[in-house]
């Protein structure tokens, strides 16, 4: 007896939502279009139907959980050891009694013959006419439910070819969220039909390709409206289709959105130093929220410092070459200290600077940058010194603003 819960791979108490995905997965993964030739594939595919028409109905299924209940505990009824056979003593009844003489027994009538007359004939007959009746009876049924089977197959398959066509018009008239429910309506409640799904991908690949063709048109108020809509249905939707959409955004001067589509990227892409920026500056530059900036700020600096010592080891300050950096970690470093300094956090701007002076050493900005730090923390000496630096490369002494008097 099969164990349809182990053939769908769910649990006895298993729901109908349940059994139905579970039905809808393997049905799909074991369907004969897709193992063309697989005779295991398509056994498989058989005991996944019969098990899908037991039990998501609630007879069938009660039925069948009563006969496996019973069949489990007959296989655990305990059956008593066998006790060890000891010899037999006791004498034969041919010792008992003696042998018997079966010339001495009774001997019977023997029984009457079966007489064949018209009688017999009849019976026969009538048997048989009887059998042809009946038979002829059940085929009748088989082929009148095999007829309307039949029926109902094409009327359901008619019906969803007009649902195709319909959802194909809807497209055409560039109703594309309706048209690809419609699409995936039909995907959830036939999970068999293969064409439903090459319906589907083919509306989403023909939507991309428009999308696309429509931002390298610069209409991005139109590029961005099929972007939605693919949001909606492509699973999972791709970091192309995120990128597309957030530099129609940008271009359409909607950065909360641009970062929002930009974030999802950065979920799959978690390392993307180059993208933590590009969002740090959208927020600092467009959206004016300074703390978030920051936020992706520190995480673009937590990032190119693990990613450094990842590769060359925790002293990598001592064996990375600086000019071989690019300008944007620079930059990084240079806007996070002038973002912090409005802040008032001096420390964390001395640090920054000391990341950008060690990368582009000839700026003079970030010395003088750290000379006002330092002087707000009463490090006077030490603001001294950069501002002479700064000075040595190229410093405009009217741009100083520091009231402190330097050797």
């Amino acid at each position: 007896m099969f164990d349809y819960y182990q053939i769908l791979g769910i649990t006895k108490n298993a729901d109908q939502h349940t059994i139905k995905v579970a039905y809808k997965k393997l049905a799909f993964e074991y369907h004969p279009d897709r193992n063309a030739g697989d005779k295991n594939a398509e056994e498989q595919f058989k005991k996944i139907n019969e098990a899908y028409q037991t039990l998501s109905d609630a007879a069938k299924r009660k039925h069948y959980d009563f006969l496996l209940n019973y069949s489990y505990q007959t296989t655990q009824v305990y059956t008593r050891p066998t006790p060890p056979t000891r010899p037999n003593t006791n004498k034969t009844v041919y010792n008992r009694y003696g042998k018997y003489d079966w010339r001495n027994a009774p001997r019977y009538k023997t029984a009457p013959v079966y007489k064949i007359d018209n009688n017999y004939f009849r019976n026969q007959v009538i048997a048989l006419v009887a059998m042809l009746i009946l038979s002829s009876i059940a085929i009748g049924i088989a082929k009148l439910n095999a007829y309307f089977n039949e029926q109902e197959a094409l009327r359901i398959e008619q019906q969803n070819n007009e649902l195709l066509a319909k959802a194909q018009s809807l497209y055409d008239q560039k109703h594309y969220r309706q048209s690809l429910e419609m699409v995936v309506n039909l995907v959830n409640e036939y999970p068999i039909e293969h064409r439903f799904y090459q319906k589907q991908d083919q509306m989403l690949n023909e939507l991309n390709a428009l999308a696309i063709s429509q931002f390298e048109q610069k209409a991005y108020a139109s590029a961005v409206q099929k972007l939605e809509v693919l949001k909606d249905f492509q699973r999972p939707m791709r970091l192309n289709t995120w990128r597309l959409m957030a530099e129609c955004y940008m271009q359409l001067k909607e950065y909360r959105r641009a970062v929002h589509a930009f974030d999802y990227i950065l979920i799959r892409e978690s390392s993307n130093i180059d993208l933590m920026l590009k969002i740090a500056g959208i927020y600092q530059y467009n959206i004016k929220d300074y703390d978030k900036a920051i936020d992706y700020y520190n995480e673009a600096r937590h990032t190119f410092k693990k990613y450094q010592s990842a590769v060359y080891g925790d002293a990598f300050e001592f064996v990375i070459k600086p000019n071989e950096v690019p300008e944007p970690y620079f930059k990084m470093f240079t806007v996070r200290a002038n973002l912090l300094f409005d802040k008032g956090e001096y420390e964390e701007v001395v640090k920054d600077c000391n990341w950008a002076i060690f990368l582009r050493p000839q700026r003079a900005e970030m010395y003088y940058l750290r000379a006002q730090a330092l002087f707000k923390l009463n490090n006077f000496n030490r603001a001294c010194n950069d501002i002479k630096r700064a000075l040595e490369r190229g410093l405009n002494r009217g741009l100083i603003n520091i009231n402190i008097k330097c050797d």
